[in-house]
């Protein structure tokens, strides 16, 4: 199992303002080959609504499923358990897993919510 969800990271890239310089700045040849050089703004609309959905639902939840059939983008969203990290934020995890057509890649994350505006962001 891969450890980098590479379709996630660029969704989340794309939608973190203030990352910092050397992370917008990295190297990103490593996705050349992934599920998200394929997908479109649709596919990344599909994937954060259902990570947005799995963050509203319980810590244990189901795995949650999004498809796109006009490109062949899919995914699933697994709630994987709180963070038991010492951040003083809450925080969760889930595994995140997407596809185009036969290219696969997966990974956990951890998502903390800012407690001033109640929005779930990814931890660095």
């Amino acid at each position: 199992m891969k450890r980098l969800c590479a379709p996630f990271l660029i969704a989340a890239c794309l939608a973190v303002p203030g990352l910092p310089a050397w992370a917008q700045g990295a190297d990103l040849l490593f996705l050349k080959n992934s599920p998200a050089s394929r997908f479109n703004a649709a596919d990344f609309r599909m994937l954060r609504a259902t990570v947005n959905k799995a963050l509203a639902g319980p810590a244990d939840g189901p795995a949650l499923e999004w498809t796109n059939d006009k490109t062949g983008a899919a995914g699933t969203v697994t709630p994987a358990g709180g963070d038991d990290s010492a951040s003083a934020r809450p925080c969760r995890r889930l595994r995140i897993a997407n596809s185009f057509r036969n290219m696969r890649d997966e990974g956990v994350y951890s998502f903390c919510r800012d407690s001033s505006t109640g929005k779930w962001a990814l931890r660095p």
